[in-house]
């Protein structure tokens, strides 16, 4: 596959915005799946719902692809999401993507790869019982 789909893809991605959902979804299979630590849905219609749902429960959102490698239809990209999620604050989080093309350049698979930590740690009750168990398994000396 040529390097230019995915380029396409990850610029469509960089400047999504609420109203430009669609021009990240021209890139995609009508049967695309997106999988990360919350979502796993197949087909544009459900892809487009977890963007929209995305841009109104975070504000200020920015993502940014750092390094995409990858030959043929694979191609890994790390990046940084950052935005406000409501009472929680400001996060930023770093992950990885793993995508895969069909024979045409669109993405078949989507599957992002990051540490919910970063979230979980913030929620009340569940941060304070998140925080206890990483000390309780972290390494110590």
């Amino acid at each position: 596959m040529e390097p230019t789909a995915i380029s396409a893809y990850v610029a469509a991605l960089e400047a999504m915005r609420p109203e430009t959902i669609d021009d990240v979804l021209v890139h995609c299979a009508d049967d695309v799946r997106f999988t990360d630590s919350f979502n796993d849905v197949t087909g544009k219609p459900a892809l487009r719902h977890v963007f929209a749902d995305m841009f109104e429960k975070v504000s200020d959102l920015s993502f940014a692809v750092h390094d995409r490698q990858g030959t043929g239809a694979r191609w890994l990209l790390t990046w940084t999401y950052a935005g406000r999620l409501g009472r929680l604050g400001h996060v930023t989080i770093e992950g990885m993507s793993r995508v895969d093309l069909d024979a045409d350049g669109r993405v078949r698979r989507h599957a992002d790869f990051w540490d919910g930590g970063e979230i979980y740690r913030r929620v009340p009750v569940v941060g304070a019982v998140n925080r206890a168990i990483m000390r309780r398994v972290a390494a110590t000396g």
